[in-house]
């Protein structure tokens, strides 16, 4: 499609799209964290706004709390998600033709395709290695043919020490019990603001995506795109 074509040349594909970004991403970046965190606040979203920023940070202290004690018993090289990661890829890697163009480049047969690995400049040309920062099956099967080791060739933020790094910080509690009102100006208390609830039921459910098309599920048929009242279905 020539009109296609053109609108995705055009539209600067170095910016939204893995293959062409000139820099590193670590893998794909989208907004699943944001939607993670308003799912994860979201019992705190209804609370007036110093009992919620304070909830929330009651929940941010018990959680770095857990994660930096889980990292302490941990033995493995990698955060858990990449060393599950790497093993999976290392298992579809041995199955894997490796043919040696030189010291650290390779060519590696995967079907009726093939793959140049460099291992001095930590690429792949089917660029999954460039992308995730982590190696693909094709410099797996590299690595393995060298008898090194696969740990070398991770990026340095996947390593369990920059995991345990970034829970590392302390999130400090904050006493309330020797705090006295007769200590306290005026000026410091926080008084909750001066709002009127709308009439009606407030809204708890977020506002749809205007992209995100809902498709019906009938009751009566099992079919989709319609509902009960307007099936026209035969039932046997």
């Amino acid at each position: 499609m020539p009109l296609a074509r053109e609108f995705i040349v055009n539209s600067c594909p170095e910016s939204w799209a893995n293959a062409w970004f000139p820099g590193k991403r670590w893998g794909v970046i989208n907004n699943n964290m944001a939607e993670c965190w308003n799912n994860w606040v979201k019992p705190a979203r209804s609370l007036p706004i110093v009992v919620m920023v304070d909830h929330i940070r009651i929940q941010i202290m018990e959680m770095m709390h857990e994660r930096r004690e889980a990292t302490m018993v941990m033995i493995k090289r990698l955060s858990p998600s990449k060393e599950n990661f790497l093993a999976k890829t290392y298992a579809q890697s041995r199955s894997l033709k490796v043919r040696k163009a030189s010291g650290l480049s390779f060519e590696v047969v995967d079907g009726d395709k093939s793959f140049v690995v460099d291992l001095s400049a930590m690429t792949c040309s089917c660029r999954g290695w460039q992308i995730n920062s982590l190696s693909c099956k094709h410099s797996c099967a590299a690595i393995e043919s060298k008898s090194l080791s696969l740990y070398d060739f991770c990026d340095k933020y996947f390593k369990i020490e920059f995991y345990r790094e970034a829970y590392r910080g302390i999130l400090n509690p904050i006493p309330t019990f020797e705090m006295h009102e007769s200590n306290l100006s005026q000026s410091f208390v926080i008084n909750p603001i001066d709002v009127r609830s709308q009439p009606g039921r407030r809204r708890t459910q977020r506002i749809p995506s205007q992209v995100i098309v809902r498709v019906s599920n009938c009751g009566r048929c099992r079919k989709k795109g319609h509902n009960r009242r307007s099936c026209k279905e035969p039932i046997n």
